[in-house]
């Protein structure tokens, strides 16, 4: 009996999400990112990641961050999700975007992690491999 209340639990709490409807807000928040950083508000993005984001950066060093990231690499261009992973955990619920951009001078990969929360994606990750942010 308890293995198969254990198993109705488990359907039920996969039931209750589903990556038909979390990858694109997260993908919303891909696309907000990008319109913040064009706009040189980096104070906002750290203002509304989360706590998880703050306890392992400091604002000032966030800012000093993107704002390198924005310098060197110039405005946002273009860009699409080239994986995913949404997962649900004892810890939250999370999808990771792997993502390939375009920026003015050069490419990037980027990769973001988004906590839903509420039914919206609120950025716990942002990391960035580029070769034109070390020779820009």
């Amino acid at each position: 009996m308890r293995k198969v209340f254990l198993g109705l639990l488990v359907c039920g709490l996969l039931a209750g999400c589903s990556a038909g409807d979390d990858v694109p807000k997260a993908e919303g928040g891909v696309a907000e990112f990008h319109k913040k950083l064009d706009n040189a508000d980096f104070d906002t993005i750290y203002g509304d990641s989360g706590p998880e984001m703050k306890k392992a950066i400091t604002q000032e060093d966030f800012v000093k961050f993107v704002s390198a990231v924005h310098r060197k690499l110039g405005g946002f261009q273009s860009g699409k999700t080239s994986g995913w992973n949404d997962t649900v955990a004892t810890g939250g619920h999370f999808v990771t975007l792997n993502y390939s951009a375009t920026y003015e001078r050069g490419g990037a990969d980027e990769n973001f992690v988004f906590q839903i929360q509420d039914g919206k994606a609120i950025l716990v990750g942002y990391h960035v491999n580029s070769t034109a942010l070390i020779v820009n």
